[in-house]
């Protein structure tokens, strides 16, 4: 009998630590879109150039592919967007994995999470990199004219980990009333860019690259409980 009490109680708390983990982090939030592209479809996404993406079966899993560099527009700013459409949000949390195709021998490799996307020349931009420098694994903003870092880590000192072609898991946040954007690549507890900047303070989100290739999957964007 004791020992049916014990195993009870190990599977009672097994379940509450799965509930636990399972519960958003921080304020309360609300799920408002999710695509995880198993149907084959990116239902919902806006590329700027709707040659260069596609759905693909990999490891019995279906991602969103970028399989082409984009071209440069008029102001020096990332090249290949993909916007969520039909969510334009102030406050957020947007979650996701991504891989950069990129040979990872090229320490400038990129891949991209864009927010308060407006227009092709009004958005901000998280840009995960292999090398830290003043345009490279930065938070950057683009207003009407060539991208700015905006991130508060000195140039060359923010960390970098995007330097194969592994899956890496992502996070960034947004607070609008304060203007804090946090970025998180691999640890979703430690940001490894922080920002405080609310220059658009609102648009859509989305995925890419500024000159790369490489994939995007389980995307999910979340925004605080009213």
């Amino acid at each position: 009998m004791r020992a049916e009490r014990a195993l009870a109680l190990t599977a009672f708390t097994a379940v509450l630590f799965v509930l636990a983990a399972c519960r958003p982090s921080g304020p309360a939030a609300s799920l408002i879109a999710a695509s995880d592209f198993e149907k084959g479809s990116a239902a919902g996404w806006r590329p700027n150039d709707p040659a260069h993406w596609r759905v693909v079966d990999e490891s019995g899993s279906k991602v969103y592919e970028l399989t082409a560099p984009g071209t440069p527009g008029p102001v020096r700013a990332p090249t290949s967007i993909s916007v969520l459409a039909g969510h334009d949000v102030g406050s957020f949390e947007f979650t996701g994995r991504l891989r950069c195709d990129t040979d990872p021998a090229t320490a400038v490799r990129d891949m991209c999470v864009f927010f308060h996307y407006q227009d092709p020349t009004h958005f901000s931009y998280v840009h995960f990199a292999g090398t830290s420098d003043g345009v490279h694994n930065i938070i950057g903003l683009v207003a009407g004219a060539d991208r700015v870092k905006i991130n508060a880590e000195p140039a060359g000192s923010s960390v970098f980990r995007l330097t194969d072609r592994s899956w890496h898991a992502f996070k960034v946040t947004c607070d609008a009333a304060t203007g804090e954007i946090r970025a998180y690549l691999d640890d979703l507890k430690t940001p490894i860019l922080t920002a405080r900047d609310d220059t658009l303070a609102h648009g859509l989100v989305g995925v890419g690259s500024f000159d790369d290739t490489g994939a995007f999957d389980d995307l999910v964007l979340r925004v605080p409980l009213r």
